[in-house]
């Protein structure tokens, strides 16, 4: 693919008001520099795009404003159009970074979507440092033909912080120029829906309510040219496993090795044992707003712990609980396992242990992908986790 030169946009938000003198006042606002939707258009930024990632930190990991984008351009003239999302909690630039070549390049995208420096504003990385990080990202994707949308973080609610994203936002406006990314002032959008008297943030003031996250969708879907209405739905994630029976709870901590898998003979029947059938649809309608989009991707969910619908997580985090589910298969079959989920979790095919993660990597499908060999009639897939996973078998 030949490299593709794209003009220097700055997109706010045109579903939100226009800035009031609360916002015009607000320190640390960015400088405004809207342009319309028209001019996105112009670009034609998505033509030819058949798969695209999103990459980012907790605001991306998890959040439904990356499907809810997706959702909508498939129902807008990209029908045949894959997402992955390779956000990861916590992450900085330099994290990014480190597994960039794995999460991003190896997948080969049309189209990236970066929205990343909320935890380096958060944990005062020097801004030349962002810089370097920022441009390695960004010349790697450039150099392999892929376009680019680039984000400021998105305002937080106290201004002392939103001071100290100045000069981010700022490095994210001047790289998106010299690569020919696409810009999206987030800052100034966030500042707008505050004005609008939308709740943008959760108690932390950093994390987003269903308003921040209408917001993040919203100005994506305006700089990639798309105006239709917002389509606001998670769909199951391709090939997800969703018929899952689950154990009884086990006492166990994070931190502390994973109990031994159980023993399942031939004929084992997870009911007579005691174990229960995941109900997908039960589960959404006790969980919180939060959390019903990780269970509409196909995430299994709670693990041995209780989770309060008006509570985003879980009060109880000492137990964790097995997941069993059967892949049937006519022939030996090469294919590939995606997981995601809460860290650790631990995986289990057939008896022998493929995958132990004890690192945060993604609280949505595809965070992790490895190869993986089939054999004729049944696969057991056993889980071990305390909160959430996601499981799906095939080639994506």
């Amino acid at each position: 693919m030949k490299l593709v030169k794209y003009g220097v946009l700055a997109i706010v938000c045109l579903a939100l008001l226009p800035l009031g003198p609360a916002a015009m006042a607000a320190p640390g606002t960015a400088k405004d520099t809207t342009m319309t939707v028209t001019d996105t258009q112009a670009h034609g930024i998505m033509t030819g795009v058949q798969r695209m990632i999103f990459v980012g930190d907790s605001l991306t990991d998890g959040s439904a404003w990356a499907d809810w984008v997706f959702e909508t351009l498939k129902a807008n003239g990209y029908p045949k159009l894959v997402m992955h999302n390779a956000g990861v909690a916590g992450n900085t630039v330099a994290q990014v970074k480190a597994r960039f070549a794995a999460d991003v390049l190896a997948l080969k995208p049309d189209l990236v979507i970066l929205n990343i420096g909320t935890n380096d504003v958060n944990r005062n990385v020097a801004p030349e440092d962002y810089r370097r990080d920022l441009t390695d990202v960004v010349r790697q994707i450039r150099q392999q033909g892929a376009r680019m949308v680039l984000m400021t973080p998105p305002a937080m609610r106290d201004p002392e912080r939103r001071k100290r994203q100045l000069p981010v936002d700022e490095i994210v406006r001047e790289t998106a120029q010299a690569f020919g990314c696409t810009f999206v002032d987030l800052h100034t959008a966030f500042i707008q829906g505050q004005a609008a008297g939308k709740e943008m943030w959760g108690p932390d003031g950093v994390h987003h309510k269903i308003d921040g996250w209408r917001t993040l969708g919203r100005c994506t879907l305006d700089a990639l040219g798309c105006t239709a209405p917002m389509i606001e739905k998670t769909s199951l994630y391709p090939q997800s496993l969703t018929e899952w029976f689950i154990s009884p709870p086990i006492a166990w901590k994070s931190g502390t090795p994973y109990p031994p898998l159980p023993a399942m003979p031939v004929g084992f029947d997870p009911l007579k044992a005691g174990w229960r059938k995941f109900d997908r649809e039960s589960e959404i309608k006790q969980t919180s707003w939060w959390q019903v989009s990780w269970l509409a991707r196909g995430g299994i969910m709670p693990m041995g712990q209780l989770v309060d619908k008006n509570y985003p997580g879980s009060p109880d985090h000492a137990h964790g609980a097995f997941s069993l589910a059967t892949v049937k298969v006519d022939n030996v079959t090469q294919t590939t396992i995606h997981l995601g989920g809460s860290p650790p979790y631990t995986v289990w095919l057939n008896g022998a242990l493929i995958w132990d993660g004890k690192a945060l990597h993604g609280y949505h499908p595809d965070a992790d992908r490895l190869p993986i060999t089939l054999k004729p009639g049944e696969n057991r897939i056993v889980v071990f986790t305390n909160l959430l996973f996601y499981v799906s078998v095939g080639d994506i």
